[in-house]
């Protein structure tokens, strides 16, 4: 079996080496051990280095060959069926090179790329729910930054719209998507407390015959009240920042889904026309024809003769690899002076009040994940977050900074409607967006109107209104140092090769 791990190149080259003051990691490679910050690799670490990028970059090629000869070839490489996961026949390294052949395939007619009944090849504003054709692949919308990164403003998605008229939709930039195992796994567990509190209130109301009032608090995030009545129901009407159920959604601008499984499945929908076997099955026992279209046969809803064109064990497979991906770091300055300018921004990002959303660090208890199918009943893949995949991997002092909640965030950054499949979430709502590898993902917000972090800043409305204007009347010398801090807010350098 041909892995590929596509973005993982060390960089070519004596001149480029020479000229990269920081050296982050020994082998961009599923449990590469780091080098110390600061310190280049020796000889012997830079002959391995530049062994394997040759022989990536061979493989690489010799694929693109194969698949000229051989249609279709590509494409085996992204395939993954569910029972094979299941039957313990990939481990998680093998996974996680499965998932990346996955992010970086180019999608195309024969694997079902796009929805003939719903998207008109080139058009980029969308039509509805049905999405549109935005790129090829999941890796053409992630790459500012690095691989796995965020998207360029040329990339950005018009969503819920007419099909005609850029001004009826909803823009999103692609955020970058590192660290986000740590992130699920987070939300997870703040879901379960939630639950439990609520389960316990309910206890509590049956026995006395009284109704109960709590406060949902979680990872020291306050979530507002529930209101637990001896008859088995609540009132979830003062619960802010998450839905009813109490589930924590950290994916989707607005936090939307719930985990990787589910977030990947819609992107491929939306801006492929890719559909996934669970959704078709799905549709098979509820229609759906607002989301994945109404032919007549139920396992090709759109009707594009292609069906199943996102096998479960490639959606496990991508899930997985996007849980093990590098978390990102803080990289603060080797500046004297530019550290202690540094520091004080560090100081000055709880003096103003950025913290209070964008909560620095949230503790993570359990290391493992369990990535359960979702049609075949079988026991999960056991995911360990720390260990399995990318360095570096962080701590269980997740440093986020962000609270995993949603705010209002005021008129002028509101949508011009609400997000059609998610009503119930306001059009000024947002997540909170986590500001870990912020200095690598510019543009900024949602739709990436902010070209710099402290246009982003006075960009804010609504609950973070009282700390723009904070920062805005801070002297110019201090809105430079919460600048320098925010920065700092990187990813571990890497050396890479280009194609």
């Amino acid at each position: 079996m041909l892995q590929r791990l596509r973005r993982l190149r060390p960089l070519l080259g004596s001149a480029a080496l020479v000229a990269l003051p920081v050296l982050a990691t020994a082998a961009d490679s599923p449990g590469s051990t780091p080098w110390p910050t600061g310190a280049p690799p020796t000889d012997a670490q830079l002959a391995a280095l530049v062994d394997d990028a040759l022989g990536l970059l061979s493989l690489e090629r010799f694929e693109e060959f194969r698949e000229s000869k051989e249609k279709g070839e590509d494409s085996g490489h992204s395939t993954v069926f569910q029972e094979d996961i299941d039957a313990g026949r990939y481990n998680a390294d093998e996974l996680f090179a499965l998932g990346d052949a996955v992010f970086g395939h180019e999608f195309r007619a024969a694997d079902g790329y796009a929805d003939v009944q719903a998207v008109v090849p080139g058009r980029r504003i969308h039509d509805g729910s049905r999405g549109a054709l935005d790129t090829f692949s999941c890796a053409g919308c992630h790459s500012v930054g690095g691989p796995n990164g965020a998207g360029a403003a040329t990339q950005n998605a018009y969503l819920f719209g007419d099909g005609s008229h850029q001004s009826s939709t909803v823009i999103r930039n692609s955020p970058p998507v590192l660290g986000l195992g740590m992130v699920q796994a987070l939300a997870r567990e703040m879901s379960l407390d939630l639950q439990r509190a609520r389960d316990a209130a309910l206890d509590q109301a049956e026995a006395s015959g009284d109704s109960v009032l709590i406060q949902l608090r979680t990872k020291g995030v306050e979530f507002g009240t529930l209101t637990a009545r001896p008859n088995g129901s609540v009132d979830a009407s003062e619960v802010t920042g998450i839905d009813a159920d109490l589930i924590v959604k950290p994916f989707g601008w607005k936090g939307q889904f719930p985990d990787l499984r589910r977030a990947i499945e819609d992107a491929a929908r939306v801006h492929f026309g890719i559909q996934s076997g669970p959704q078709t099955e799905l549709h098979r026992d509820g229609p759906m024809p607002e989301l994945l279209g109404d032919g007549p046969d139920w396992w090709d809803p759109d009707a594009d003769g292609v069906q199943r064109e996102l096998e479960e064990g490639s959606l496990t497979a991508t899930a997985i690899y996007l849980a093990t991906l590098e978390v990102p770091t803080i990289v603060p300055p080797s500046s004297a002076a530019l550290r202690d300018r540094w520091a004080h921004g560090d100081a000055l990002f709880d003096e103003v009040g950025c913290a209070d959303c964008h909560t620095r660090s949230l503790g993570l208890v359990s290391t493992l994940w369990n990535e359960v199918p979702d049609t075949t009943g079988a026991a999960p893949f056991v995911v360990a977050l720390f260990h399995d995949g990318e360095e570096p991997k962080g701590t269980p002092k997740v440093n986020l900074f962000s609270d995993l909640k949603r705010h209002d965030m005021g008129p002028e950054l509101a949508d011009p409607h609400t997000d059609t499949d998610h009503p119930n979430i306001g059009a000024q709502t947002w997540l909170t967006r986590p500001l870990w590898g912020l200095a690598e993902s510019p543009p900024y917000l949602h739709d990436g109107r902010a070209a710099t972090i402290p246009d982003a800043i006075l960009a804010h409305g609504g609950e973070g209104e009282d700390s723009r204007d904070r920062f805005a009347a801070l002297p110019a010398s201090d809105q430079s140092d919460l600048h320098v801090f925010l920065l700092s807010l990187s990813r571990a350098p890497k050396l890479r090769a280009p194609l």
